[in-house]
């Protein structure tokens, strides 16, 4: 008798090469996404820790106006390290505020961030004055 060999053709355990190419697509696509997204989250995030370090400023201007007979401080450096710490004189952005004392006027100085676009003037400038706290644009 011949012995006859049979050849088994068994199922190897592991993904296909279409189910490996579907996950990467899905992915790529969620990267994508992300991708969109973050950059703006992070703006936002910046613009909203611009202005509480204006509030906090504003807070150690009134301090320092309560020791010093009402007078504004004449800069922000006067304000180091008595009152505020090194470098929190910039803002988010890494620029740093605009302060000017304008003593006799409605306000007593000027607090303002050049905003996202680090130009001063424009659109997106943050004022201490008029900011809104509660929103972040």
């Amino acid at each position: 008798m011949i012995s006859q060999t049979r050849t088994i053709h068994q199922a190897r355990p592991g993904f296909s090469l279409i189910e490996l190419t579907a996950v990467l697509v899905i992915l790529g696509l969620l990267m994508a996404g992300a991708a969109v997204a973050v950059p703006a989250q992070i703006k936002k995030a910046r613009i909203r820790v611009t202005k509480t370090s204006m509030q906090t400023i504003k807070t150690q201007i009134e301090s320092y106006r309560a020791e010093n007979a009402g007078d504004a401080p004449a800069s922000l450096a006067v304000l180091i390290p008595s009152f505020m710490e090194e470098g929190s004189d910039y803002d988010a952005f890494k620029e740093p505020f605009y302060y000017l004392p304008t003593p006799g006027s409605t306000r007593d100085y000027e607090l303002r961030s050049s905003g996202p676009d680090k130009e001063m003037g424009t659109e997106d400038d943050i004022n201490v004055w008029t900011m809104d706290v509660t929103n972040s644009d």
